[in-house]
C-alpha cells in the first residue's frame, strides 16, 4: 500500500472515530444525564442487529456562526441510513442532540430531505428519531431554510409510503409541522415535547405562563390528539415503532404483512355472549371483545388515550393484516364526538393509502347532540368520515353486536351497505333505527307539534328495528346476514378472504377535491 492510501485510510478512520463520539464524551454523558439515548443508540434498538448502513457519514457543516467562525459538528448532527426492522428495509434519520443541540444547519437539513425522497423512490418507510432543538441560531444561514422544501416532500409522498417519526426531544415552532404531517407519532413520555410557541416564546409573545408539561407525550396523547403512541422512555417509544412496522407494507403498492397464523382461524368465539350484555344499557369493554376475535388475543392500539369512546388499533385475522374501528360501550354510550371523528377519519385515511381492509365492530347510538359539539362544526367532522369511508376502496367488513342508529352507527359504520360497506352482518340482539331516544314529542315540543298529528308517525323516527327486519328485507342495504356471537371470529376472516381481491375504481376526481391520504 502506498503513502498516499496510507494517508487516507488513516484519515478516513480518524472522521469515522470522531463521527462515532457526536458531541463528544461530555455531551454523550449530558445526554444520558437527561434519561436520552444518542441517536446512534436509538438506531441500534430500531434496526435488526449490524443491519444498518450509514450514509453522508462525512458530511459535516457548512454553517458559519455570526462572528464568522465555522464549528466542528461531526455528520452535522445528522445520522442517516437504511436498515432492516423485522427483515425489511427502511431508511432512517436520526438527530444528534450531542452535536449543537441536534439543531438544523445548510447540510443537516439536506441530511433530513434527501432520505426522504431516496425513501419514496425506491419504495421503503421512512422513520425520523428526533430530538433537535429546531433552526440552528446565531448563524449566518436562515434558520428556517429548507424546512418548506421538507414539509412539501412530506406532503407529496403521504400515502406513497409509510412515514414515521419517533419523538424524543424538543420540537418547537415551524419544527412541529415535521412529525404532525407524517403518518404516524410516537413520543417519549420523559424526553418529547412539541409546540409551536413552547414556555419562553409563549410567555414573550402574550405573556401567557404556560407549564412545562404542556406539549408532552400525554398532553398531545390525551388532549390534543396528536401523538398516536407512548412510550415510557427513548426504547420503548423505539419498540413500539418496530412493532407498528411489522402492520404496515413497504408502500402504497404493496399488502401489509402477512404472517404465519398459529390461531385456529375456525376457532368459535365462546366468550363473547358472556362480555357483552344482552341488555342494552348495561356497558362492557369492547378491548375484550377484540381480544377473542383476533389472532392471539394479540392487537396494537392507536391513540389509547385519545377519545376513548372510540378504538383504533392493528390486528391480524388468520395472520393478516388489518386495521378494526370499535365503538367502547364502557365509555359515555360509545356516542360519536369530535374527537372521536377525528380519530377515525385519519385511521380510515392510512387504512386506505396502504391497503388495509377496515373491520368495524358497531355498537352506538347517534352521534352526541348539543350546542358545545354543534358550535365546534360537529356535522363537518362527521361529514370527513362520510367522504372518507365512502371513497375508501380497501375491504369493509362491519358487525353490529347490539346497537346501530343513525349517522353515526349506520353511516360511518358500516351498518348501512349502501355507505359502501362489502359485508355486514349482526348478532341476532342487534337493532337498528333512526334515533335512540325515548323522548315524548309532546312533551319536549308541546305546541310545536299538530294536535291532530298520529302518534305512530311521531314515533316512527326512534322505532327500533332488530336483526331480523333488517335482514327480513335485502333491498334496504343493511345486513347481509345474521351471525351467531361465536362465529364472528369464523365470519370476519371468511369476509376477509372473499373481499381479498376486490377492485373498486372511482370516479376520476380533481387534484384536492377531496382529503389526501394521510
Amino acid at each position: 500500500m502506498g503513502k498516499h492510501m496510507d494517508e487516507a485510510i488513516k484519515k478516513y478512520e480518524e472522521i469515522k472515530e470522531k463521527n462515532l463520539l457526536g458531541g463528544g464524551v461530555k455531551h454523550i454523558e449530558r445526554q444520558h444525564g437527561r434519561g436520552k439515548l444518542t441517536a446512534r443508540e436509538r438506531i441500534d434498538i430500531l434496526a435488526d442487529p449490524g443491519s444498518f448502513k450509514e450514509l453522508g457519514s462525512f458530511v459535516g457543516t457548512t454553517s458559519k456562526r455570526i462572528d464568522g467562525r465555522i464549528p466542528e459538528a461531526p455528520c452535522d448532527g445528522a445520522v442517516i441510513g437504511t436498515a432492516r426492522v423485522n427483515g425489511r428495509l427502511i431508511m432512517i434519520h436520526a438527530s444528534d442532540f450531542t452535536v449543537l443541540g441536534g439543531s438544523i444547519g445548510a447540510q443537516h437539513i439536506i441530511k433530513f430531505a434527501k432520505p426522504l425522497e431516496m425513501a419514496a423512490q425506491w419504495g421503503i418507510p421512512m422513520v425520523n428519531l428526533l430530538d433537535s432543538s429546531g433552526g440552528r441560531l446565531g448563524y449566518e444561514d436562515v434558520a428556517m431554510a429548507g424546512f418548506d422544501w421538507y414539509f412539501r416532500m412530506e406532503s407529496l409522498y403521504s400515502g406513497v409510503i409509510p412515514q414515521i417519526t419517533v419523538l424524543m426531544g424538543p420540537c418547537i415552532a415551524g419544527g412541529a409541522y415535521l412529525p404532525t404531517l407524517c403518518d404516524f407519532l410516537l413520543m417519549s413520555r420523559i424526553s418529547a415535547n412539541m409546540w409551536l410557541g413552547g414556555p419562553r416564546q409563549t410567555q414573550a409573545a402574550t405573556s401567557e405562563i404556560i407549564d412545562r408539561n404542556v406539549g408532552g407525550a400525554d398532553y398531545h396523547m390525551q388532549l390534543s390528539g396528536s401523538c398516536d403512541i407512548v412510550g415510557d422512555d427513548d426504547a420503548e417509544a423505539i419498540r413500539q415503532c418496530r412493532r407498528l412496522l411489522s402492520y404496515l407494507p413497504q408502500n402504497f403498492r404493496e399488502a401489509p404483512p402477512a404472517l404465519e397464523n398459529t390461531d385456529d382461524p375456525q376457532r368459535a368465539a365462546d366468550h363473547l355472549v358472556d362480555i357483552v350484555p344482552d341488555e342494552y344499557d348495561q356497558t362492557y369493554d369492547m378491548h375484550q371483545v377484540i381480544e377473542q376475535l383476533v389472532d392471539n388475543g394479540d392487537y396494537f392500539e392507536i391513540k389509547d388515550e385519545y377519545a376513548k369512546n372510540l378504538i383504533t388499533c392493528f390486528a391480524r385475522f388468520d395472520g393478516d393484516v388489518v386495521g378494526i374501528v370499535a365503538n367502547n360501550p364502557q365509555y359515555p354510550g360509545s356516542i360519536l364526538e369530535i374527537n372521536a371523528c377525528d380519530k377515525y377519519y385519519r385511521f380510515l385515511q392510512t387504512l386506505d393509502a396502504y391497503n388495509i381492509p377496515l373491520v368495524n365492530l358497531v355498537d352506538t347510538p347517534p352521534v352526541v347532540p348539543g350546542e358545545t359539539e354543534e358550535a365546534k362544526g360537529l356535522i363537518r367532522h362527521v361529514g370527513k368520515i362520510v367522504d372518507v369511508y365512502a371513497t375508501t376502496t380497501v375491504p369493509k367488513i362491519s358487525v353490529v353486536l347490539r346497537e346501530a342508529y343513525a349517522d353515526a352507527g349506520s353511516l360511518v359504520m358500516g351498518a348501512l351497505k349502501s355507505m359502501g360497506a362489502d359485508l355486514t352482518y349482526a348478532w341476532p340482539i342487534a337493532r337498528f333505527g333512526v334515533e335512540a331516544s325515548e323522548l315524548d314529542y309532546y312533551t319536549v315540543y308541546g305546541n310545536g307539534i299538530e294536535k291532530d298529528a298520529h302518534q305512530s308517525y311521531l314515533n316512527r323516527s326512534r322505532e327500533k328495528v332488530d336483526a331480523y327486519g333488517t335482514a327480513h328485507s335485502w333491498t334496504a342495504q343493511m345486513v347481509d346476514e345474521i351471525i351467531l356471537p361465536a362465529d364472528t371470529r369464523k365470519k370476519i376472516i371468511e369476509a376477509l378472504k372473499l373481499t381479498r381481491h376486490k377492485n373498486e375504481k372511482l370516479p376520476p376526481r380533481a387534484k384536492g377535491h377531496t382529503t389526501p391520504p394521510v
